[in-house]
């Protein structure tokens, strides 16, 4: 949804965060929060969480970016497969991450969406109302660098990502790569996570393993992006 909702962005750009900021505040009075269930006799009550006084809020900043790309997007499954220590098959970690550090060069804006893709996986609902209230203060605050400039067009495409951006299933997506021209990187890659079938499942449905040494690949990628970068500034 939220990819759809870029690729029509690219026709309808508008500032985004005062729309989010109005739509999340409107919609944490009519959302529900989630009562935690394990259907276990010694754990009726499971205690509630706050986690996501912070995950909501750092999903959508981090989604939020002023120019939007269906690139970015392409790079999730090789980074939260590495960095939550699932691992991935040989050639995709190679030949990925390959494609991930020039990307990353070219287009840093990658690991925003990245991050945001991670603060997504933690949102358990159970606090979903404060949640959004403050997401919607985060935007309010940021909609003081933005102009407002607004069709009615680009506000109902702004609207759509809003609401796509709380409901990633961070499945491969239907819309590939198609602009700006540093997605030229990122088709592969695209080609590549057809292969990785189930693995938003694994994501879901299996413990987090922060210790793993995979984490390292995406590190190493980032920092030789960062030099690359660096060289290219300053030579």
């Amino acid at each position: 949804m939220l990819t759809l909702g870029i690729l029509f962005f690219h026709f309808f750009p508008s500032p985004q965060h005062l729309i989010h900021g109005l739509y999340y505040l409107i919609r944490a009075y009519f959302t529900e929060d989630l009562k935690p269930r394990v259907d276990f006799a010694d754990l009726d009550d499971p205690p509630v969480r706050y986690s996501d006084l912070w995950c909501v809020p750092l999903t959508t900043l981090f989604l939020t970016v002023p120019k939007p790309s269906t690139g970015d997007f392409v790079f999730v499954p090789w980074v939260v497969l590495h960095t939550m220590g699932y691992g991935s098959p040989v050639w995709y970690t190679v030949l990925a991450g390959s494609f991930f550090t020039v990307y990353c060069f070219m287009r840093y804006q990658v690991l925003y969406t990245c991050v945001g893709a991670i603060a997504s996986g933690y949102i358990r609902g159970d606090n979903m109302r404060l949640g959004l209230v403050f997401a919607a203060g985060c935007h309010f605050i940021l909609s003081a660098f933005e102009p407002v400039a607004f069709s009615f067009f680009s506000a109902c495409v702004v609207l759509f990502m809003a609401e796509a951006k709380l409901r990633m299933k961070w499945q491969w997506e239907l819309i590939p790569p198609v602009y700006p021209s540093v997605n030229l990187f990122a088709a592969p890659v695209y080609c590549f996570n057809f292969f990785l079938y189930g693995w938003e499942d694994k994501w879901k449905y299996t413990s987090k393993n922060w210790r793993s040494f995979d984490i390292a690949f995406p590190i190493v990628n980032i920092a030789f992006a960062m030099l690359l970068w660096w060289y290219y500034i300053y030579s």
